[in-house]
């Protein structure tokens, strides 16, 4: 049998007291979601239980959505999966992001002259999202994408963003959230987040190595807008076997905080 996916709906309605809360439209973003962590056709039964719903109220879900829509079902399996409509969302949610848009020129010029992966990252909740990623010229050990989210807590993007944020309010959202190691090397306790978050405030940088992913080591900065709040930050990703500790800091971080502050500047001229 397989295991029920804790989508994001899921886990925001266990919070949810707000009588304006829509108990139906979550079950239908569960849905969706369970199918996107899937990354296949799902059949009914099957992505019931993914969604952690019963299986009638999935049944008039995916006949709504395949109606209007969002979901394609095979005629041969019956399974469903994602439409081509639901691009239309993310082309827009891309198109309209200004942090994106003026970073992007930016990012393209540092990735070629680095010749190492760069992105853009934001912090949604208790996640950071890939909004830009401008690819490795060399062979990468960690394949992401657009739209990829990771743990804040222990990705250099993430502590870039919340050494930024006023303390009190950074140390409040490590202690709300699971952190669980994704490495032998990931930092979990609060006085090691608190000392990286106060390190990562004083050098402009935030370090990472090897806590998210084995064999990847990640500096990034932050995107300060007009009031000094944090909008998002930049990264360099690069894998281990290449690349020394020492070597990143002399050479990669140097750019990093260049690229950072004409970004930043570019976005408080906005």
């Amino acid at each position: 049998m397989a295991s029920a996916i804790p989508t994001r709906a899921r886990r925001g309605a266990l919070d949810a007291e707000s009588p304006l809360y829509m108990g139906s439209l979550a079950k239908c973003f569960q849905v969706l979601e369970a199918l996107n962590t899937a990354s296949r056709p799902v059949g009914l039964t099957e992505l019931a239980e993914l969604a952690g719903l019963d299986r009638s109220g999935v049944q008039r879900i995916t006949h709504t959505l395949r109606v209007l829509g969002y979901l394609r079902q095979d005629p041969a399996s019956k399974a469903f999966r994602l439409s081509g409509r639901m691009l239309e969302f993310g082309h827009t949610v891309l198109a309209t992001h200004v942090v994106r848009g003026r970073a992007q020129p930016h990012l393209d010029a540092l990735n070629k002259r680095t010749g190492e992966t760069v992105n853009l990252m934001e912090l949604e909740g208790d996640e950071i999202v890939y909004v830009a990623r401008f690819p490795s010229l060399h062979a990468v050990s960690v394949d992401l994408h657009v739209g990829s989210r990771l743990p804040a807590f222990c990705t250099a993007a993430g502590r870039a963003i919340l050494s930024h944020m006023d303390p009190a309010e950074a140390m409040a959202r490590l202690k709300g959230v699971r952190r669980v190691a994704m490495t032998k090397r990931t930092l979990t306790d609060l006085p090691g987040l608190s000392k990286a978050l106060q390190n990562a405030r004083e050098r402009g940088y935030a370090l990472n190595d090897q806590e998210a992913f084995v064999g990847d080591i990640s500096v990034a900065a932050p995107l300060l807008g007009p009031a000094g709040r944090p909008l998002a930050a930049v990264n360099i990703a690069v894998p281990s076997p290449r690349w020394r500790l020492e070597e990143v800091l002399a050479q990669l971080v140097p750019a990093l905080l260049k690229t950072a502050a004409v970004i930043g500047r570019d976005l408080r001229s906005v």
